[in-house]
């Protein structure tokens, strides 16, 4: 009952960061279009497509594998250091081939979407990779671990710290294209928050078994790289699409109301973040028999959560409109 009890309070503690995170996401968007203008939105937000396509292959799959990996080996009552120091390895090393190759070949993406913006904005947001993959590594100890509140509240952050430096970039006079530059200074700035936190819970000069772990997470994320890259990209075509035969202010216009859209597709994903551990913490306890049991009632937890949540989204839908600038007044 007491794990039953804890599935149910931490999918609600991370429903609410993801809420929270919801509504900056759109104050981002609505904060650029209204400061600047819908160019700018589109400037931010290819780039920013560019950065979500090439930061799966700079973290290589690996934070998958420690949200398999990490929830064995505590259950087992085994350290997870070793499993730690070589996923944050292999993603620092897949990282600087990716940034290595994205500096390279850093003025195409101006180029494929025919805007100055994005080739002005885009180099310096690929240092950010490096941060960006660690902190997907260890971010996905904590949800192995289920730390979930930790976990939220991260998840939570990353929005407020964009959100906090496009307005400070903004009120400073900055032009448009340097605004993507703060997905750098959030990660790093995340980074600097939760490795000290993690230290708790990890023992870096512990290396016992390192060169396995190397492997096994290496297979892993090799593995499950793929299903993952397209799922994200899949979320980032219309940008891509738009960006190649549109102009900037189209793509902002269109990302902006993408953006909701988007934001109501990442509510599984919401439930898998809670319920991975879940399952490889029970499929190790008790196999398929337990995993049995476990699914039907957290499932249900899912549906108790997710079914308001839509509901209030619908009931607050004119209102958002009206927000926006879409119609005159909110509908009664």
């Amino acid at each position: 009952m007491a794990a039953r009890g804890k599935f149910s309070n931490d999918l609600w503690f991370n429903a609410a960061a993801f809420g929270g995170s919801a509504v900056l996401g759109v104050l981002l968007n609505l904060f650029i279009v209204r400061y600047h203008d819908a160019a700018a939105l589109g400037v931010f937000n290819q780039v920013y497509a560019v950065y979500i396509l090439l930061s799966q292959l700079a973290v290589g799959g690996v934070h998958l594998a420690v949200q398999a990996i990490a929830p064995r080996e505590l259950q087992a009552g085994r350290s997870y250091d070793a499993g730690l120091t070589a996923t944050l390895l292999l993603s620092g090393l897949s990282s600087v081939i990716v940034m290595a190759v994205a500096w390279t070949f850093r003025d195409l993406p101006g180029r494929w979407f025919s805007s100055p913006g994005v080739e002005a904005g885009f180099p310096p947001v690929i240092i950010g990779l490096l941060f960006f993959s660690w902190n997907k590594v260890l971010l996905s100890f904590h949800n192995g671990a289920r730390r979930m509140r930790l976990f939220a509240v991260f998840q939570f952050l990353r929005f407020a710290g964009l959100l906090g430096g496009v307005m400070w970039l903004s009120l400073e006079g900055a032009d448009p294209w340097r605004l993507p530059v703060v997905l750098t200074w959030t990660e790093i700035g995340l980074f600097a928050l939760l490795l000290p936190l993690t230290l708790r819970w990890w023992r870096p000069w512990k290396l016992a078994g390192l060169k396995g772990a190397l492997t096994e997470h290496f297979r892993f994320g090799n593995r499950a790289l793929p299903g993952n890259l397209l799922l994200d990209v899949n979320t980032r075509v219309d940008v891509f699409m738009l960006g190649l035969f549109t102009g900037d202010a189209a793509v902002g216009l269109y990302s902006f109301a993408a953006t909701v859209a988007e934001g109501a597709l990442q509510l599984p994903v919401l439930f898998r973040n809670n319920i991975n551990p879940v399952i490889a913490s029970a499929w190790t306890r008790g196999g398929r028999s337990l995993l049995n049991k476990l699914l039907p009632h957290n499932r249900r937890a899912f549906f108790r959560i997710l079914a308001p949540l839509m509901l209030l989204s619908i009931a607050l839908f004119p209102l958002a409109l009206w927000v926006l600038g879409m119609q005159e007044e909110p509908m009664t």
